[in-house]
């Protein structure tokens, strides 16, 4: 199956890479939360107490918030990974502090207000259309309290071309192999991957796009975002100046 034929649907990651993926991808969530939570701790707002995550995944990020005194409300197409997210926070659940919903982020409704909203890991780059990106905000500005903030991290193409790598590992509890390609003319990129974990096989495919992000703002404003700056995730109070530049970014939408 050629990168054009590749369906397009967010990944629902089986059981064994959802446990993979915790186990050896966990650590950007660990590097991003503090940034994300000093951030926001800055912005006084009656509603920022409330988060809602796009792609919560194994919930690393929820946690973080959970722990600082944020209610959270975490989104994702994978049973497996909304599992293993409320284990991690099941401390928080009976009082209502933390919620892990099984939904498509490309297109949902929410109750909100929310005072924040974020997404992690380049999981945007998994929307592959203009239009599914552009329902994704929609949703996200519906159920976003006044002078709420959208913030995610975004691969530019730079930063998809080095993702699409191929290469093998062993590791402590598994092996991976990945088989990645990039397409310059499209901005999308393809990586399959297949391993072992704990004994048990896995095989994922997974399809990333990136927008160029001048086109990216542009859906933003249209969607009722009338202020957007790309900044990098150590430094999120200074717009970046070439962000393309850069192989990873990260918007904040107001």
């Amino acid at each position: 199956m050629g990168m054009e034929s590749a369906k397009r649907v967010l990944n629902r990651y089986g059981e064994t890479f959802a446990a993979f993926y915790d186990r050896y991808f966990g650590h950007y969530a660990e590097k991003a939360a503090p940034f994300f939570l000093c951030f926001l701790a800055s912005r006084a707002s009656p509603f920022a107490r409330a988060v809602l995550d796009l792609g919560c995944g194994t919930g690393r990020i929820a946690f973080h918030f959970l722990q600082a005194g944020y209610d959270f409300t975490g989104l994702d197409s994978s049973p497996a990974m909304l599992a293993l997210a409320r284990d991690r926070c099941l401390r928080f659940l009976p009082a209502g502090r933390a919620r892990f919903l099984q939904t498509d982020i490309s297109s949902f409704g929410l109750e909100g207000p929310f005072g924040f909203a974020l997404s992690t890991y380049n999981t945007l780059n998994h929307l592959d259309s203009e239009e599914k990106l552009r329902s994704c905000f929609r949703s996200v500005r519906r159920c976003l309290a006044p002078g709420g903030l959208l913030m995610f991290d975004y691969h530019t193409a730079k930063g998809l071309r080095e993702w699409a790598s191929t290469e093998t590992a062993s590791l402590e509890e598994g092996t991976l192999t990945l088989r990645g390609a990039f397409n310059p003319r499209t901005r999308r990129a393809v990586s399959s991957l297949r391993g072992v974990f704990r004994g048990r096989p896995f095989a994922e495919r997974i399809l990333n796009w990136s927008l160029p992000l001048e086109r990216l703002e542009g859906v933003l404003g249209e969607e009722g975002f009338s202020k957007v700056v790309f900044a990098r995730i150590d430094d999120l109070n200074r717009p970046l100046a070439d962000p393309e530049g850069e192989k990873r970014v990260v918007a904040l939408a107001g």
